[in-house]
């Protein structure tokens, strides 16, 4: 079963590529922006059922992208945007789990409070499906007919 924090991890090794010299934040907006910072956060989570054994996680992430302009950010945010498309899964660790991959949209890139500083939100719609918790039962030891 995946966690969160192995979730928003997750996301940042899979961007990371794209993003060369970045630091990240996560599930920490900072207070200061500075550029070439991206900052991960769960904005939403809603559980559906799809089996009477297993439910389906639809989650939804922001990815904030503070850079030196405008066109800075949508350049940095749009081969970020190429490998998601690209892509329709991302591995959760190192386990054989994976969240699936729904859809991305950018927002206009603006600037901030933060002088000389830029920013662009993208939003990130995953899927990870999580079998129900099964009552289990002592296994039988001596069958005899």
């Amino acid at each position: 079963m995946a966690d969160i924090k192995t979730e928003i991890q997750s996301i940042r090794d899979f961007v990371a590529p794209e993003l060369p010299g970045a630091t990240f934040k996560l599930q920490n907006m900072p207070d200061t922006y500075k550029a070439a910072e991206l900052a991960i956060e769960l904005v939403r989570s809603t559980t559906n059922t799809e089996t009477a054994s297993s439910y389906r996680i639809a989650q939804t992430y922001q990815l904030v992208y503070f850079g030196t302009s405008k066109l800075d950010c949508l350049a940095k945010m749009q081969a970020v945007e190429r490998k998601l498309n690209d892509q329709l899964i991302i591995p959760l660790g190192s386990t054989a789990r994976y969240m699936r991959i729904g859809s991305f949209s950018l927002s206009q890139s603006f600037k901030t409070e933060t002088s000389g500083v830029y920013a662009v939100i993208g939003m990130l719609e995953t899927e990870i499906r999580e079998s129900r918790t099964q009552e289990t039962y002592e296994p039988i030891n001596n069958l005899e007919y």
